[in-house]
């Protein structure tokens, strides 16, 4: 019972303060204050999300696309065939030989077919099987290529074209084989082509294979 009488009464008092006690107006400063105290969460920009998401659709897009963009040229001759030989080796891997002739029986078709004259050509060994040999043209020049299959199933091709007078081999990319060969050692796009001059015949050789 003293319980209810006193809650009673409380609420009359807090209703005679309520009502009896003067009220002031906070100055405005302090309002000011007080506001800017406040925690509030940054407000967004409405533009934001939709930008945010457009760029990263278009990002993924770039990165789906960029193995297809077409690459710069090289301006080095050396390059422009490495580049030139690694592409037909793709193609090659992906399609098969456009023209598959068989070595040595083809070999007088092949060179005037190519002008590339090839007296005599490795058919394989115990670690190379001759797959094909057939004629390309790289570089705005008439080349022969000679596809090989490896024992890890690796394809190898070994391409010959002309050598031109600004084809000079770079003494800092030779590497010593065998005490007797030094070839040029170039990389591109995930594969390893050996590069060397064949200086009797004016004949550049490019055999390309796959970098492990």
């Amino acid at each position: 019972m003293s319980n209810e009488v006193s809650g009673s009464d409380d609420a009359a008092l807090g209703r005679r303060l309520n009502s009896e006690l003067p009220r002031y107006t906070a100055p405005a400063h302090l309002r000011v204050s007080i506001v800017q105290a406040t925690d509030r969460p940054a407000r967004r920009p409405a533009w934001l999300v939709p930008l945010i998401a457009a760029a990263a659709t278009a990002m993924a897009l770039v990165l789906f696309m960029l193995p297809y963009l077409p690459r710069i040229e090289p301006t080095d001759p050396i390059q422009q065939v490495v580049r030139a030989v690694v592409n037909e080796h793709s193609r090659v891997l992906m399609w098969d030989a456009r023209q598959p002739k068989i070595i040595p029986g083809d070999l007088p078709w092949l060179s005037q077919e190519t002008g590339i004259d090839l007296r005599r050509a490795f058919v394989g060994d115990d670690r190379l099987t001759l797959v094909s040999a057939e004629p390309v043209y790289l570089t705005r020049q008439r080349g022969l290529a000679v596809h090989y299959r490896d024992v890890d199933g690796h394809l190898v091709t070994y391409i010959m074209l002309p050598a031109e007078r600004t084809f000079t081999m770079n003494e800092r990319d030779r590497v010593a084989i065998a005490g007797r060969w030094r070839p040029m050692l170039k990389r591109d796009a995930g594969f390893v082509t050996w590069v060397w001059k064949d200086h009797a015949n004016r004949q550049c050789g490019a055999p390309v294979m796959v970098h492990r």
